[in-house]
């Protein structure tokens, strides 16, 4: 199978897997006060430095999750919060308001500044279907001088892109397997003088943001993860041929005016239907997604296209570490054959 499904789940890093492989099993709550207890609680401490590390931020400000939703849903429980229409709909279902975006996919900045009634908002680093890039900087400045809060959904962000820009928000959303560590694992990170609002109540864990026992090997596994990340930063040369050739057989990219994820290309066919597409792929050992693998199998078309005014719908080709151009061309090559297909059908 060619995989080109990063944005969905990146494969498990070989750093990630040893790192994790003395916990499985291991009986060992981070809460308790015995030995066992004290080694998976320093365990924990270790991975949280090494996250904190990947994103510049203070270790305390760093609370593990079960992934970027639990982790948006913290922050969103309380307040009234803005939205940009091409959020993950982990974001959106909280949204208060929500600010539209151009044909490009980038936020409206001038309409955000007419927003009021409003305690903060949020905005994508990059989007997870079209690899937008969103300007992060801009927003948080200008959420300075009204007084709001920023959270930022980086999920896609860590080993493709510099993580400078996430610098003075108050909220950074982070998810273990999108940068190749195990799923079910995700951090909040929360700048200081923040108080909690969390959504899993309880006991005192995570300094009472996120109640529950830690996922030990998960964590210790998103901390391994993350040191691969914080040393990588991805090139577009892989992504830009397959556009190429894409293009070359009548796709359109979506959003490809604006500056983009390295790794992701979201192409339409026209009247071609991506779901299509994606099945026909399948069957030629091939694995993409018809946008964001958390809509898969919706029957109603893409919120993020829709927001951008984009027309038809759009098969997300996203790249890793681990792609090669031979897959790419192999990947050209079976979209060659198939097309032809449905045009004729």
């Amino acid at each position: 199978m060619i995989y080109l499904d990063y944005n969905a789940t990146a494969p498990l890093l070989a750093r990630a897997r040893a790192a994790m492989e003395p916990w499985w099993g291991v009986p060992a709550n981070p809460s308790a006060a015995h030995r066992l207890g004290r080694d998976a609680a320093m365990a924990v401490d270790r991975a949280r430095q090494l996250v904190a590390d990947l994103v510049a931020w203070p270790r305390d400000g760093v609370v593990f999750t079960s992934g970027a939703s639990e982790s948006n849903a913290t922050v969103f429980a309380s307040g009234r919060w803005a939205a940009s229409a091409v959020e993950h709909p982990s974001v959106r279902a909280w949204a208060a308001s929500v600010v539209p975006v151009d044909e490009q996919g980038v936020i409206d900045i001038a309409a955000l500044a007419e927003l009021h009634d409003i305690d903060g908002v949020s905005v994508m680093y990059a989007n997870n279907e079209t690899g937008v890039i969103q300007p992060v900087a801009e927003v948080i400045a200008l959420a300075r001088k009204r007084g709001l809060r920023v959270h930022v959904d980086a999920s896609q962000a860590p080993g493709r892109v510099p993580l400078g820009p996430l610098a003075g928000a108050d909220f950074v959303t982070l998810a273990s397997h999108k940068l190749g560590g195990p799923q079910g694992v995700g951090a909040l990170c929360v700048a200081r003088m923040t108080s909690p609002a969390p959504m899993v109540r309880g006991a005192a864990q995570e300094r009472g943001w996120r109640a529950g026992t830690h996922n030990v090997a998960g964590i210790v596994g998103f901390g391994a993860a993350s040191v691969v990340a914080g040393a990588e930063c991805l090139s577009p040369t892989l992504r830009d041929r397959l556009e190429r050739g894409l293009v070359g057989l009548g796709g359109t990219v979506a959003g490809g005016g604006a500056p983009r994820l390295p790794n992701t290309s979201c192409v339409s066919f026209g009247t071609v239907l991506a779901p299509d597409l994606v099945a026909a792929l399948d069957l030629a050992g091939i694995a993409a997604s018809a946008g964001s693998a958390c809509a898969s199998g919706a029957a109603r078309p893409s919120s993020v296209l829709q927001a951008m005014g984009f027309a038809g719908s759009g098969v997300r080709f996203s790249l890793g570490s681990g792609t090669t151009q031979d897959e790419i061309d192999a990947t050209l090559a079976a979209m060659a054959r198939i097309l032809p297909g449905f045009v004729d059908g």
